[in-house]
């Protein structure tokens, strides 16, 4: 029997913004890399159809883009479901006639609207294990990890330099993001490759831009660009 899919937590914009592809079966390889084959997305639902036949579909909507869940046969869990309200969608992604969809899997109401911040944060934690990069573990705070995820340094060069501190480091990139902004927003990418130059991990460095987020400093206007929040 062939092993489930694990469902990997993603914004509507990751799916949409991928590059769609049936090679070794169907999925979306994400602006950040990531395979995506079966989802977890939470959003609201903006729109439902229910057709004479054995049809319907739900538009879900989570402020990055919107897309449609599908349904032919077994109907029940989009025809359940009320629009405009928050709601997390289990499927796998499809495509046909160039749309990107998803064929649900599980549908399910959501009462508190504190659970999109948390699926967010998790969608964050994902991309960072995807794309190979240790996560907090339990009991450990963010600073805790930027300092074990700083490069060691000799003795010689301990003596004649500091390390930066998490402190520091996030008010430069604060600061770098500032300088650099434009209408679109700096690109992660920039801001990794700037950084490393000067001796910090990729690892310390995104870890630092999801903090900055978590504490509204700065804000992702779209997938992998950033602005400071009072831009």
């Amino acid at each position: 029997m062939r092993e489930r899919m694990t469902a990997l937590r993603a914004s509507v914009a990751d799916i949409i913004r991928g590059t769609y592809s049936e090679e070794d079966g169907h999925h979306v390889v994400s602006p950040q890399g990531v395979e995506l084959r079966r989802v977890v997305l939470v959003g609201f639902i903006v729109r439902q159809y229910v057709g004479q036949g054995s049809f319907a579909s739900i538009t879900i909507d989570d402020g990055t883009e919107t897309i449609r869940a599908k349904a032919w046969g077994e109907t029940q869990s989009l025809e359940q479901v009320e629009t405009n309200t928050l709601a997390m969608i289990v499927g796998k992604v499809r495509e046909y006639e160039g749309e990107v969809y998803i064929v649900p899997e599980i549908v399910r109401s959501l009462d508190d609207a504190n659970y999109m911040t948390l699926h967010q944060l998790e969608r964050y934690r994902a991309i960072l294990t995807r794309s190979g990069i240790s996560t907090p573990s339990e009991g450990e705070s963010m600073d805790d990890v930027q300092e074990t995820l700083k490069p060691a340094k000799s003795k010689r060069s301990a003596s004649t330099s500091k390390p930066k501190s998490p402190r520091t480091l996030a008010k430069q990139i604060l600061q770098f993001i500032r300088e650099n902004a434009s209408p679109d927003g700096v690109y992660l990418q920039d801001i990794v490759s700037h950084f490393e130059k000067q001796g910090n991990s990729k690892s310390a460095i995104t870890l630092k831009v999801i903090d900055l987020m978590d504490q509204q400093r700065i804000r992702e206007v779209k997938i992998g660009y950033y602005l400071p929040i009072d831009t």
